[in-house]
């Protein structure tokens, strides 16, 4: 294929739609972790500058469905500062990973990661309130991953969970941070040049199973207790830390 459509095989756009459509029954069930299952399997059957704007391009547009949710939902006292932080500092991690060994940084955020997510399924949570400052912290640090290693959306979660807030709050701030981090990356490639006519090609092979498995996972959440999404999630972390030391 040429022109908007990038180079791929009837199976292999089949594979991606099919793990795109598992990703959006995820994010749509607690908010986080479609493009770290996305952006793998579209990278290795594409040009990855290509998968990396196309799954942001995607994630933004089905956004929309859980902006409604989120907004009702969201606790700005922390939902503000975290993204904002996470913004401000994106360019400094990408600097970072221009001119450091992010790869030694990757490993040290899978362990921190995977020591965490076990001891907050064992039950630790802190129970004192949440200052804006700390959260800023929380955010900058995921920004600077982002940046720098692509994976900085844990680190915020595991702040986001240790607290004493319901779920619905948390998974409020996390689709904001995602947003508006998203919307910044979608402009800085678009400075780069990144954004070419196959980013479309490539976002349309995605967007049909994603907002259908984000509407499945948005539907299973109004029925989950506050326990057990949060189980999901320390355990969905615990996944990514094992999967980031691994790779």
């Amino acid at each position: 294929m040429t022109g908007i459509w990038p180079a791929a095989t009837p199976l292999e756009i089949a594979l991606v739609a099919a793990v795109a459509l598992i990703a959006g029954v995820v994010r749509g069930f607690s908010g986080f972790g479609s493009a770290l299952m996305i952006v793998p399997v579209m990278a290795a059957v594409m040009d990855p500058k290509i998968a990396v704007p196309a799954a942001t391009v995607v994630h933004i547009i089905t956004s929309i469905q859980l902006l409604p949710e989120a907004i009702r939902d969201a606790e700005w006292e922390r939902t503000v500062p975290l993204s904002v932080a996470g913004v401000v500092a994106m360019p400094a991690g990408a600097w970072f990973l221009a001119t450091q060994d992010a790869g030694l940084l990757r490993q040290v955020i899978g362990v921190l990661i995977v020591v965490f997510a076990i001891v907050m399924l064992r039950g630790w949570r802190y129970t004192g309130r949440t200052r804006g400052w700390a959260t800023a912290i929380a955010g900058a640090v995921g920004g600077l991953i982002v940046g720098a290693a692509l994976i900085g959306g844990p680190p915020v979660i595991m702040f986001l969970m240790a607290g004493p807030y319901k779920a619905s709050e948390n998974r409020a701030a996390i689709i904001l941070f995602f947003l508006l981090v998203q919307i910044f990356a979608l402009l800085t490639y678009w400075y780069q040049g990144l954004m070419v006519p196959a980013v479309i090609g490539a976002g349309l092979y995605i967007l049909p199973s994603l907002a259908i498995g984000t509407l499945i996972g948005q539907r299973l959440f109004r029925s989950a207790s506050e326990e057990g999404l949060r189980r999901f999630a320390l355990l969905f972390l615990l996944v990514i830390g094992v999967a980031t030391l691994l790779v």
